[in-house]
C-alpha cells in the first residue's frame, strides 16, 4: 500500500458511514452531438450543455475523446461547479495576466483563470491554457473547487490506488477524496491512470456528478463570530488504539474520556500523515441532538478510522473541553 498523505482537508469535515455518487438532475436535454451518441457518458453530456456548462468544438460535435486543455477544463470546474468571483482588496481591479503569464486578460478563458485563482484553485503561474491536462491534474483542481464549496462528509478510508506512487502528498489527498465521495472509480488492478490525459468526456462525467454532490451534500461554510481575544480554550484528550484490519491496514480506534453525558458524540474530522510513518488524527465531539434528554453521567465515546500499517497516531482535538490538557496521547 502506498503511503501517502490523507489530509481530509474539506475544512471541517464529519466521518460519515459512505455516500453515493447520486445522478444530477439537470433535466432532459433538448440538443444532441452527433458524436456522442451510444458514448456511455451522452446523457451527461448533453445535460450540461444544455445549462451552459460544457460547449462543443464545433456546433454539433463534442470530440468526447479529444485532451482536456487547461483552457477548457479550468472553464469545466468554474462553470459546472458555479465559481464566484471574489472582490479584490482595495477596491483594485485584478485582471487574469496579473497571475498567469501566459493568460491574455481578452482571451475566452480569462475570467475562468482568474476565478478558480480566486478560489483557491492551485495553477502554477507559468500554466499554458493549450497545454493537455492530466487526470491527477484534473482530480486535483476539482477537489479543491469543491473543498471551495463548504464542507462536506468524507468516509475515512484509505483507498490503496496502485500506479499512484508518483502522487504528490497534496495530489494522493485530493485523489484519496474523490475516491472516498464515490466521484471518481478506480479502474482494474486499483489503477487511475493519473498521468493520462484526461478525455473531454471523461471530464464532463466528473464535473456532471461532482455538481450534483456540491449541490446536495455540501454544506456552504458560515464565517463565525468574532470573539476577540478571548482566552484559547482547553481541549478534549483523545487516545488511539491500532489493530490490524487486513492485509496491509490497521484499525484505528480513538477514545475520549470525560464526555459530559451520553448524548455526545466523536466525528474524526481529518488524517494528516507525516514523517517517519507518523499520523496525527483530528477529531472533534459532537453535541446531543437537541430536545433529548440524556442521564447526566460522564462518559466516553468511540470513533474508527483506518491507517497504512505500520503507522503510529496521535489524536488532537478540535473541540473545547470544559478542562483538559489538550495533550495528545499515542
Amino acid at each position: 500500500m502506498n503511503k501517502y498523505s490523507f489530509q481530509m482537508s474539506a475544512k471541517k469535515i464529519t466521518i460519515a458511514c459512505g455516500i453515493l455518487a447520486a445522478s444530477v438532475s439537470f433535466g432532459a436535454s433538448a440538443f444532441a452531438f452527433s458524436d456522442i451518441k451510444g458514448d456511455p457518458a451522452e446523457s451527461k453530456i448533453n445535460a450540461l450543455h444544455n445549462k451552459g456548462v460544457v460547449n462543443g468544438v464545433t456546433t454539433d460535435r463534442f470530440a468526447p475523446k479529444s485532451k482536456v486543455t487547461f483552457a477548457q477544463g479550468i472553464q469545466f470546474i468554474v462553470n459546472g461547479l458555479q465559481l464566484s468571483p471574489k472582490a479584490s482588496g482595495g477596491g483594485s481591479t485584478v485582471t487574469s495576466s496579473v497571475y498567469f503569464d501566459k493568460v491574455k486578460d481578452k482571451a475566452w478563458y480569462a475570467s475562468a483563470f482568474l476565478i478558480a485563482k480566486q478560489n483557491g484553485l492551485t495553477l502554477d503561474k507559468s500554466v499554458d491554457p493549450n497545454a493537455a491536462m492530466t487526470r491527477i491534474q484534473f482530480a486535483h483542481l476539482l477537489t479543491q473547487a469543491l473543498q471551495s464549496k463548504g464542507n462536506f462528509p468524507v468516509t475515512l478510508m484509505y483507498a490503496d490506488i496502485s500506479d499512484g506512487s508518483k502522487l504528490s502528498n497534496a495530489e494522493m489527498n485530493s485523489l484519496q477524496i474523490l475516491v472516498n465521495t464515490h466521484l471518481v472509480t478506480l479502474e482494474k488492478n486499483n489503477t487511475f491512470r493519473p498521468n493520462d490525459a484526461v478525455t473531454r468526456a471523461e471530464a464532463a462525467v466528473w464535473i456532471y456528478d461532482a455538481a450534483e454532490f456540491a449541490r446536495t451534500v455540501i454544506t456552504p461554510e458560515v464565517t463565525p463570530p468574532d470573539e476577540g481575544t478571548a482566552a484559547p480554550a482547553q481541549l478534549y484528550e483523545g487516545s488511539i488504539t491500532l489493530e490490524k484490519a487486513g492485509p496491509g491496514v490497521n484499525k484505528a480506534t480513538l477514545t475520549v474520556n470525560d464526555l459530559p453525558n451520553p448524548g455526545y458524540g466523536l466525528a474524526i474530522n481529518r488524517i494528516e500523515f507525516g514523517k517517519d510513518k507518523t499520523a496525527v488524527i483530528y477529531f472533534s465531539v459532537t453535541k446531543p441532538d437537541p430536545g433529548k434528554m440524556y442521564p447526566m453521567v460522564i462518559t466516553k465515546g468511540t470513533a474508527v478510522t483506518y491507517l497504512p500499517e505500520g503507522y503510529t497516531a496521535t489524536a488532537k482535538s478540535l473541540t473545547a473541553a470544559p478542562s483538559s490538557s489538550g495533550s495528545s496521547v499515542r
